[in-house]
């Protein structure tokens, strides 16, 4: 009876895993909060992917199902509603205990596990997953009390969680005004639906047809290295409906690293190269299979760090950080990569996609958004430091124009990493700025500041940066939910393009328009020619989207009136997607007065 159960409860748990992907579409079509970006069904059919490619049909009890189940959906989780979705498949594994019988254990489980749901969750919200949650998790308890039976407490409570989805729209303002119910709620309902649909009919057998290839589980192990290594990056890829054959595969990347190992079959395969090219690698893969799952760990910083470590505080970013290339490697910038979606497909941001791929992608008619990086990756850095380094300081992108702050809030609490270890500040600014922030933390750090000093300094820093963008094109900043729809479209009519900056606390916001891109940087330059008259201004430097020669021209301009060098740093391909290409941003820092 137990194995029949366990069979029944692993069918059911990837019937609700298909209806999500198959609603994917739609998911991101009403994605409008927290940011109107439009992934959020991206997201969570990445995470249900994981699960149906991960989680093998054939368990040997209802904890060994969840264990798998909560494996495979932290490796998958992207976005807000997925790593809440993962946060709460992973307390399933934590609370299930056998008790009298199997239905009371699975009912109690399901409502022990909503409170490390919110957990995951800064400033929780109702009227999203989480009230959605709560909600079915509660009726499932009700109505269990009145049957004893799981199924008809699942059919029971199907009803109550339609009400909730439908309630969204009440609970938070954007969903009201735009009279659609939260996308991560609706797709949390449609797991539940095809959960209780299949549970509640008659057992089948798992359908091994449709099945992926049980794949070995990612682990992360350390990278225990006496010499400098070969190749710089050590690789993972997760390919799905591949065209090619193992053999194929690695005879087409043998000759761009060591350490290949290639397992699986064309319908799911694992790839693992340590190389010095993981976008010549990926290039070579995108055409031939669908690559669902990316790793990129840079060896060489770990190496470094290990033998010639520059300082015992170590500086973590992410990826929308524009800094100098071989500045990360020099000062030892350990940098999480921000996920970029096209087609279905994640590429790490500055590791397996570059400005010209994005180019064409966009070019070629692909909608690219972005996401925070992934948990695993999150864990195996913090997992890294955590014996390196007398203590961590995080600066990440503003929490304003992102989740990453969230996201490695929610990993530092979950592993109860102490505030004397770590100290996560939100850099309330983005890209360039951003970067010259870093800069200001990787000095103080080198200085040996004392770490409470060095955070209590960075945290000042923050009100003297500023940046200010002058964009090419509006439409991406609108897609994206930089800007808002309605703004946007008036500029639009109005033939204006504005100079969008970030304010105190890292929102956007306009600060000022012009009738074409060149108007507004010689409105930049007249900012930057007032700030040298005040004396006011102590650093500068440019980044561009796939512009260098208007970006150069500026940075010679700017480096004329301040007699001072003006860098020109590459964008994150993550920035460009926001802001459009031929953007120009200029980057400052304020002297303290």
């Amino acid at each position: 009876m137990n194995e029949l159960t366990v069979q029944r409860l692993c069918q059911s748990i990837f019937s609700g895993a298909k209806l999500v992907i198959q609603n994917k579409i739609e998911l991101n079509d009403i994605n409008v909060f927290p940011v109107a970006d439009g992934d959020t069904g991206s997201n969570l059919a990445s995470l249900m992917q994981a699960i149906l490619n991960d989680v093998p049909s054939d368990n040997q009890s209802i904890k060994s199902l969840l264990d798998k189940v909560s494996s495979a959906a932290i490796i998958g989780a992207r976005g807000n509603s997925g790593l809440i979705f993962a946060q709460y498949l992973s307390g399933l594994a934590e609370n299930y205990q056998e008790e009298a019988t199997v239905d009371s254990s699975l009912v109690k489980t399901f409502k022990l596990s909503v409170p490390k749901a919110y957990d995951a969750v800064e400033n929780p919200k109702e009227g999203t997953i989480l009230s959605v949650m709560r909600v079915w998790a509660e009726s499932l308890t009700q109505h269990f009390k009145q049957t004893n039976s799981f199924s008809d407490a699942l059919s029971g409570a199907h009803q109550s969680i339609e009400k909730a989805v439908l309630d969204t729209k009440l609970q938070l303002a954007v969903l009201t005004k735009n009279n659609i119910v939260d996308s991560g709620a609706k797709g949390f309902y449609y797991f539940v639906t095809g959960f209780t649909t299949a549970f509640c009919s008659e057992p089948q057998e798992v359908d091994k047809d449709s099945e992926p290839l049980e794949i070995a589980q990612d682990k992360q192990v350390a990278h225990l290295i006496a010499d400098k290594p070969t190749y710089r990056y050590c690789t993972e890829f997760i390919l799905n409906d591949v065209k090619l054959s193992i053999s194929d595969i690695r005879a087409m990347i043998a000759s761009l690293g060591d350490s290949l190992i290639v397992i699986g079959n064309q319908d799911v395969m694992k790839l693992h190269i340590h190389t010095n090219q993981p976008k010549q690698i990926l290039a070579l893969l995108e055409p031939v299979a669908l690559v669902s799952y990316q790793k990129v760990d840079d060896m060489l910083i770990q190496y470094m760090v290990t033998q010639y470590q520059t300082s015992r505080i170590a500086i973590v970013t992410d990826s929308i950080a524009d800094l100098p290339q071989d500045y990360t490697l020099q000062h030892q910038v350990h940098c999480l990569p921000i996920n970029i979606m096209s087609d279905g497909q994640a590429f790490l941001d500055k590791l397996t996609l570059d400005m010209d791929t994005i180019d064409q992608k966009i070019k070629a008619g692909q909608v690219l958004t972005t996401s925070q990086p992934s948990i695993q990756t999150v864990d195996a850095l913090l997992s890294f430091l955590e014996d390196k380094y007398d203590h961590v300081l995080v600066l990440t992108v503003s929490k304003k124009l992102s989740g990453t702050y969230q996201l490695i809030a929610q990993r530092i609490k979950e592993k109860q990493l102490s505030e004397d270890w770590i100290q996560l500040v939100d850099s309330r600014t983005n890209s360039v700025a951003q970067g010259l922030l870093v800069k200001k933390a990787v000095a103080l750090a080198e200085q040996e500041t004392s770490f409470s000093d060095l955070v209590a300094a960075v945290q000042d820093y923050r009100a003297q940066t500023f940046i200010y963008v002058a964009v090419a094109d509006l439409n991406p900043m609108i897609k994206s939910g930089r800007i808002p729809k309605v703004l946007g479209q008036v500029a639009n009519r109005l033939s204006i393009v504005p100079i969008v900056s970030l304010d105190e606390v890292g929102a956007g916001i306009l600060k000022g328009v012009g009738f074409s891109q060149k108007h507004n940087i010689n409105k930049i330059v007249k900012l930057v020619r007032r700030m040298v008259r005040d004396g006011h201004l102590a650093e500068l430097s440019v980044t561009h989207v796939s512009s260098p020669k208007v970006a150069n021209r500026l940075a010679k301009r700017l480096a004329s009136i301040t007699n001072k060098p003006c860098e020109v740093v590459d964008c994150s391909g993550a920035i460009a997607i926001s802001a459009g290409s031929g953007s120009i941003a200029v980057a400052g820092m304020k002297k303290e007065l």
